[in-house]
Formats: structure tokens, sequence, C-alpha cells
């Protein structure tokens, strides 16, 4: 069985999320051009963007910038500043959705401009909260041990198999209307 998430649908869902949330125009960081998982994030998110009567494309940042906050938010400021009709960003790294925030605001788009994400940490739990991030994309890792363990166990032990051959944890919507329940998840350790 495969239990996780599907990454083109991850994708997806935030180009579907931010254009029904008004989102006209959007962008897509990849930060790891090349990786199976990322171009399928930034696919999807195109994808979900222009089936819901948006536009969208993909950025490609030189490998060296995935997980450096200050590269990814000067990309950021660099592309908001030559495209200003840019309403809605989507990444596929916490460390980049970080680093978006900061380079939204150093370009005088902050509240301007969505952001949703692959993944979360406790920043980008604290920037959905405060409003500076629209939503996050979970994937819901604690599901993902949880039902694995559960089949393997159930197939060890009991002979038990499930029919499902796959089992999608996600793509789950974290934003302002379930921020609460979801930080009060991860501290706890199981979001």
């Amino acid at each position: 069985n495969y239990v996780g998430a599907n990454d083109y649908k991850g994708g997806y869902a935030g180009g579907e999320y931010l254009a029904k949330a008004g989102g006209k125009s959007g962008v897509c960081i990849n930060s790891l051009p090349g990786a199976a998982n990322i171009e399928a994030y930034c696919k999807g998110f195109v994808d979900g963007m222009t089936d819901n009567g948006g536009k969208a494309e993909v950025l490609p940042l030189p490998a060296t910038a995935q997980g450096n906050v200050t590269a990814v938010a000067q990309a950021i400021r660099a592309y908001l500043l030559e495209h200003g009709d840019v309403d809605s960003i989507y990444t596929t790294a916490n460390l980049d959705a970080v680093g978006a925030v900061q380079g939204m605001a150093q370009a005088g788009k902050a509240g301007t401009v969505k952001l949703c994400g692959i993944n979360f940490d406790e920043a980008i739990l604290t920037n959905i909260q405060s409003g500076a991030q629209a939503c996050a994309i979970d994937q819901q890792g604690y599901q993902q041990g949880f039902y694995a363990v559960s089949i393997l166990n159930g197939y060890v032990n009991y002979g038990l198999t499930i029919p499902t051959r796959e089992i999608l944890t996600g793509p789950g919507i974290v934003d302002a209307k379930n921020i609460e329940s979801t930080m009060a998840g991860a501290k706890v350790g199981t979001r």
C-alpha cells in the first residue's frame, strides 16, 4: 500500500484555493528545478489556478536557493516588482514560504499578494494566524505514519490486507478557518 500525499494534487489544491480566493495571476516558486516532486507541485499549482479562472507560471530558481530564505526573498521581491499583476504565490518548501513572506514585504505587496505553500512548521502556522500567509497544504505526516504502521501491524499479526492500494493523507488545507485546531495538534505532536 502507498500511504501519503500526491504532489500534483497538493499543488492543484493550492492553485484552486488561491484562485477561488480571488487570485487571477500566480507564480509557483521552484527552488529545486528538476526534482520530480517539486515539478509536480508546480504543474498542479498552474493547473489549479488556470482551471479556476486564473493564470500562473513557474519561477525556477537556482538549486542553491532551496532552503535559503534570503535568496528566495530577493527573487520574489524582484519578480513581484517586475510582474505587478501577480496576486498569488505558491511555494514548495517551508523555508521558501518564510522567504516569500519577506519578499512580499520588501516589494511592498504584503496584504495584497496571497501566499500558499506545501507543508508547515511553527513559523508558517504563525504566519497563517497573523494573516501573512493564506494557507498551507498539509500532507498530514502523523496520519502517514499512523496508517502505515497500523496496516503493517494488521498484516504481520493478523493477515489483514487493505483493498485500497493508495491511501491519500493529503492535500489538506490549513488556513484561518482551522488554524487554532491545527496549532493545538502541533503542540501535542500530531500535526
